[in-house]
């Protein structure tokens, strides 16, 4: 994810200004330049209101009668949420519901994207994911920049589980020491995930080319012994959710049953 931004940095000549970072942290690609085919039904389109007043489009597939739980999905910093709600079908699966979040800025939505947008775009879709299932259990699920949201939002709220797949340690981590001080965000999930009470899952593949599996380590003596870490063998920096996603939930079952246990 990040081993472009370096390079790119490294060819700015002039001071670099935050917006100008920014746009080498960030990818976003229009929904018109991406086309998916999903498996089964298709979900369905709705929005998202932040605290500032951007309106942020996302896509949901609502829980199966007499299951009560839903997964809040965010994806990287690449695409939109049309390629994440494809790529997150999987989750669906045992009846289950799926609420692909987005972020301004992405995937046709108004606004810039940034450390505080993301992080306020994530409450707006959690608020919504409540309000969607207000008696029912909420997870939340992040690919590599969106680890750092879900992350986040698990450190300032109760949920019922996390899982991340390829996050990184933090964002400065991922580039050269004197290139730091030009971030103008930091993402630090080290810190995050520390904060965070409920079970954790860190997926990251073995063979992830983007943020070294190294950081699941660091991450894991970071938060503790609420966190499982699952090696993904051959796995890359993303890895299909078809091949995980039975084995995310029933691991978050048997967490939750551990947690309750007397």
């Amino acid at each position: 994810m990040i081993r472009a931004l370096v390079t790119l940095l490294v060819l700015l000549a002039a001071p670099a200004k935050a917006d100008i970072v920014r746009d080498r942290i960030y990818h976003p690609v229009s929904l018109a330049d991406t086309e998916v085919e999903f498996a089964g039904d298709p979900p369905l389109p709705l929005q998202a209101v932040t605290a500032d007043g951007l309106a942020l489009a996302g896509y949901y597939w609502a829980p199966e009668a007499g299951n009560d739980r839903l997964v809040v999905v965010f994806h990287g910093r690449d695409y939109n949420q049309l390629v994440m709600a494809r790529r997150a079908e999987a989750l669906r699966e045992g009846g289950h519901g799926v609420l692909i979040a987005s972020y301004r800025g992405y995937g046709d939505n108004p606004g810039e994207p940034s450390e505080v947008g993301l992080f306020g775009d994530g409450e707006a879709w959690l608020a919504k994911a409540r309000a969607l299932n207000p008696e029912g259990r909420i997870y939340l699920f992040g690919f590599s920049l969106g680890a750092a949201v879900a992350l986040e939002l698990a450190a300032r709220h109760e949920v019922t589980g996390v899982a991340t797949l390829g996050a990184f340690t933090r964002l400065a981590d991922q580039v050269p020491a004197l290139l730091r001080p030009l971030l103008p965000d930091r993402y630090d999930n080290l810190a995050a995930i520390a904060r965070v009470a409920e079970p954790v899952v860190l997926l990251h593949g073995a063979k992830d080319e983007v943020v070294d599996p190294e950081a699941a380590v660091r991450l894991e003596q970071a938060g503790g012994a609420n966190v499982t870490r699952v090696n993904l063998k051959g796995g890359e920096h993303f890895v299909p959710l078809e091949s995980i996603a039975a084995r995310l939930w029933s691991l978050w079952a048997r967490l939750e049953a551990a947690a309750v246990e007397p």
